[in-house]
C-alpha cells in the first residue's frame, strides 16, 4: 500500500500543480476549509480534513499515520496590516505542525519557504542559502515571518524530526489566481503599465519548481534548505519577456532607484493615513528596486534539480486566465 502524504495549501496555486504530481507516489491526505469546494483538485484521489492552520485538531488528524508532510500553506501579502496574521499563520501554525508531526512519528517533513526569507542584493549578483537574513530593517510581514518560520522547523529538527526546506522564487503558471484581475501581472497584459521596475527577480515555472520539491523529498538533507530558482531577469527583461509571450507592448522606461525609494517613502506615509491598496503597495515598491537573483547551485549538486525556462509557465499562467475568464484580458 502507498505511503500517506499530508499536504497543506493543497488549495493554492502551489498545491493544485503539487498534488497530481504527489498522487502518483502518496496516498493523498489534504488539509481544506470547511465546505471548501476544490475544482483545481478534480482528478485527485485524497481524504479531506478540513480546518484551517489554526485548528491544532485537524493538523494532529492530518499528520497521524502520515509518512510524508509537505506544507504549502501561508499567507502571502505586502501589506503591513497583515504582518500579525502572517506571523500567526506563517510561523506560530507551522511551528505546531512541525511538533505535531514530530511527535507523531512522521518520516519526514517537506517545508516550502521562499527567496523573500533569504535576502537581497543591491547589486545585479547572485545570492545562495548562505546569504545572511537582511530582509529585516525594511519591515516586510511576509518576509519576516517565513524566516522565522524556517527557524521553527529547524528548532523542530534540533529535536528530532526528519525536515528540508525548499526556497521557490516568484513562479509562473497555470491556476494561479493572484495573477489574475487587479494584479500587477493584469496591469501588464492590459497595458497599464508605462514603467519597469529598476531591480530584477528570479522566476520560475511552477512545473519545474514542483519536480524541485519531488527531488527534496526523495534526496534533500534533513536541516538543509534548497534553492529552487530559475532565471535571474532585470524588472524590464521579465516584462519584455511577458509582453512577448501575450502579443502585448511592454513598457519601455525604467526609473531611477532614487526616485523608487523616494516614491515609496510618500506611499508609506499614505498607508499609515488611509491603509495600503494592493497590488502596488510600498512593500512592493519598495523590492522592486532591490535585486532577487539566487543560485541554485546546491539544490542542483545535491538533489538533482533542473532549471528551466520561465517561458512556459507565463504561457500557461496567460492561457489559464483566458480560459478561467472566457476572453481573458486583453493583449
Amino acid at each position: 500500500m502507498a505511503p500517506v502524504c499530508f499536504l497543506t495549501g493543497a488549495s493554492g496555486f502551489v498545491g493544485a500543480n503539487l498534488a497530481p504530481m504527489l498522487a502518483e507516489r502518496y496516498r493523498m491526505r489534504c488539509l481544506v476549509r470547511k465546505g471548501q469546494q476544490v475544482p483545481d483538485l478534480d482528478g485527485v484521489d485524497y481524504e479531506r480534513v478540513e480546518g484551517d492552520l489554526e485548528n491544532q485538531q485537524a493538523l494532529a488528524k492530518g499528520v497521524q499515520g502520515a509518512d510524508l508532510v509537505v506544507h504549502l500553506a501561508a499567507v502571502v501579502s505586502f501589506r503591513p496590516e497583515e504582518r500579525a496574521k502572517m506571523f500567526r499563520i506563517n510561523c506560530d501554525a507551522t511551528a505546531q505542525l512541525c511538533s505535531l508531526a514530530r511527535e507523531a512519528g512522521v518520516r519526514r517533513l517537506l517545508h516550502v519557504s521562499t527567496i523573500s526569507a533569504i535576502g537581497y542584493s543591491d547589486d545585479p549578483r547572485e545570492l545562495d542559502e548562505g546569504t545572511p537574513f537582511n530582509f529585516g530593517p525594511m519591515k516586510l510581514g511576509y518576509s519576516d515571518s517565513k524566516y522565522a518560520a524556517e527557524q521553527a522547523v529547524l528548532a523542530e529538527v534540533e529535536r528530532g524530526l526528519d525536515a528540508v526546506i525548499v526556497n521557490p522564487p516568484s513562479m509562473y503558471g497555470a491556476r494561479d489566481r493572484r495573477k489574475a484581475e487587479g494584479s500587477l501581472m493584469d496591469a501588464l497584459m492590459q497595458g497599464r503599465i508605462k514603467l519597469a521596475p529598476p531591480g530584477g527577480l528570479c522566476v520560475a515555472d511552477v512545473q519545474s519548481v514542483c519536480r524541485g520539491i519531488l527531488a527534496a523529498i526523495d534526496r534533500g538533507r534533513s536541516g538543509q534548505r534548497y534553492i529552487l530558482g530559475g532565471e535571474n531577469l532585470t524588472g524590464r527583461e521579465l516584462f519584455q519577456r511577458i509582453a512577448k509571450i501575450i502579443g502585448a507592448v511592454p513598457p519601455r522606461r525604467c526609473p531611477p532607484r532614487w526616485l523608487v525609494t523616494a516614491l515609496t517613502q510618500v506611499l508609506r506615509v499614505k498607508e499609515r493615513l488611509f491603509g495600503s491598496k494592493p497590488p502596488l503597495t510600498a512593500e512592493i515598491l519598495a523590492l522592486s528596486s532591490r535585486y532577487l537573483w539566487f543560485s541554485s547551485r546546491k539544490a542542483e549538486d545535491e538533489i538533482g534539480y533542473q532549471r528551466e525556462s520561465v517561458d512556459a509557465g507565463i504561457a500557461a499562467a496567460c492561457a489559464w486566465l483566458k480560459e478561467r475568464d472566457g476572453s481573458g484580458p486583453a493583449a
